[in-house]
């Protein structure tokens, strides 16, 4: 009798351990996504654990719960490379994979003109551009964080900035009219032409020497 009642204890403990073992290993992943290039907040940003997924509110925290403790989820949004993080993570930097900007025209109204055909410069190689007649420009991939950048466009005068956010949202920026214009870029090297190969040369064939003649 006694052993048929231990038998009852071990029925009644296993799922006793499994239970206790399963709120043991239960955790919630919480923590703020963050724009590299900025270091500000970036909301709507959607993480997923396999089926589940929620979005990151306006101060770039989100809270996923009930989730294996070191369990691995995605994140990503429109402009950004996707990253990986999992449930110890507090704080995740997005790196931007493009920069936009919205060049506008200085004291041009509201809502103000757009530039036409604006570039984006670093050094003497053109990294964007040109952009539209609305004054919208596109770098991919993104330049160094914090690396200076020109901006110009035809009839306008030039300004300086440093690469920072204009991923998801465009930054907008104004140039006041003017002469500087763009810079002209270094022509490429003209390809040399391919030599050509002499044609060989063909010895003359040595005229075959007449056998000398018996005397009869």
């Amino acid at each position: 009798m006694r052993h048929r009642n231990y038998g009852y204890l071990l029925v009644l403990l296993v799922p006793a351990v499994t239970l206790i073992g399963g709120w043991l290993n239960d955790t919630t992943a919480s923590g703020r996504v963050l724009d590299e290039s900025t270091g500000d907040p970036i909301a709507h940003v959607l993480v997923t654990y396999g089926i589940r997924s929620v979005f990151t509110a306006s101060d770039g925290v989100y809270v996923l719960e009930h989730l294996p403790r070191g369990a691995k989820f995605s994140i990503q949004t429109r402009g950004y490379d996707p990253v990986s993080a999992d449930t110890a993570t507090a704080e995740v930097k997005l790196h931007p994979f493009a920069m936009t900007l919205q060049v506008n025209e200085k004291d041009s109204g509201d809502p103000p003109k757009g530039v036409a055909k604006p570039e984006i410069r670093q050094g003497d190689a053109r990294l964007g551009g040109p952009g539209t007649d609305s004054g919208s420009v596109v770098a991919a991939p993104y330049p160094q964080l914090g690396s200076q950048l020109l901006i110009c466009a035809p009839g306008h005068d030039t300004v300086t900035i440093p690469a920072r956010g204009g991923a998801a949202t465009p930054v907008v920026m104004t140039l006041a009219k003017g002469t500087q214009g763009c810079p002209a870029l270094p022509s490429p090297s003209p390809a040399p032409a391919p030599s050509r190969s002499p044609l060989p040369t063909v010895a003359p064939s040595a005229s075959p020497t007449p056998a000398p003649s018996k005397s009869p």
